[in-house]
């Protein structure tokens, strides 16, 4: 078991996948997001968030073209809120946003909706980690009185790219939705290239050497942040890789790396 004193001194309890996986991939990154404080946002992100509402609300009943106006409507609100106006991708993540929603609903429409972005929570080496699952769902086909034995999850995601097999970070997760679950998880892409969509499904890989991974990654955290008296000497353990792409990506991260460490 660890202590969680270094979790609380950063306010980061409790943990969730993406900290970690921040922790692991992009330390800079980690402290912007969770230490500095800032909130990263991108048309790209609300591309995926408003593609993955549009869906729920055909799950409640919406029709298609009722569907698709309140979700870019709500792209639009979203835009202006988090003044994003000047997005390269603007344009273009809002015209694709009815193809991806249109490629999800022709994989989930034959399903029924159980559960929408349930929250998960588990220990683990006496940290407290949680995750939020997209949609449960069940096959229809069944009698109510048995259609929990037909019940999964999936998580969706949507990308200008469809990748051969799931990224180790993605099945990392998808795992540990699944051990606390206790249900299949499975992935949908949903993907827009020159104006065609294409969907896959994808199912988990089940490698016992994630759940030591997961671990890994925990006890790996647990002992930078005890080493690190405060936010400033946190600072001085990081230098940021300039050549790093989502400095190019994201304009306003730069902008916050050079208020935080001056170049």
């Amino acid at each position: 078991m660890l202590d969680l004193a270094p979790f609380k001194k950063f306010d980061l309890l409790p943990l969730s996948f993406s900290r970690l996986s921040k922790f692991i991939n992009d330390l800079p990154g980690f402290y912007i997001s969770y230490i500095h404080g800032y909130k990263g946002a991108s048309c790209s992100m609300e591309r995926g968030t408003w593609a993955e509402f549009g869906v729920k609300l055909l799950f409640e009943g919406k029709d298609m073209r009722d569907a698709l106006y309140i979700a870019e409507q709500q792209y639009d609100q979203a835009v202006e809120e988090k003044n994003l106006q000047e997005d390269p991708k603007r344009k273009v993540e809002r015209d694709n946003l009815p193809l991806y929603i249109k490629g999800f609903w022709k994989e989930l429409r034959q399903y029924q909706l159980y559960d929408f972005q349930e929250r998960l929570e588990h220990d683990i080496l006496g940290v407290p980690v949680i995750g939020y699952t997209d949609f449960g769902l069940i096959a229809p086909q069944l009698p109510p009185d048995q259609s929990e034995d037909h019940y999964f999850k999936v998580d969706l995601k949507t990308s200008g790219r469809m990748p051969t097999s799931l990224s180790h970070s993605i099945n990392l997760q998808q795992m540990f939705y699944t051990k606390v679950s206790n249900v299949e998880n499975r992935v949908l892409y949903s993907v827009v290239s020159k104006g065609t969509n294409k969907t896959k499904w994808f199912t988990i890989s089940n490698d016992p050497s994630y759940q030591k991974m997961f671990e890994d990654m925990i006890v790996a955290l647990h002992g930078f942040l005890s080493s690190c008296e405060d936010k400033e000497d946190m600072k001085k353990k990081i230098v940021p890789n300039l050549d790093d792409w989502i400095w190019s990506y994201d304009p306003q991260v730069t902008k916050v790396r050079k208020e935080v460490w001056g170049y």
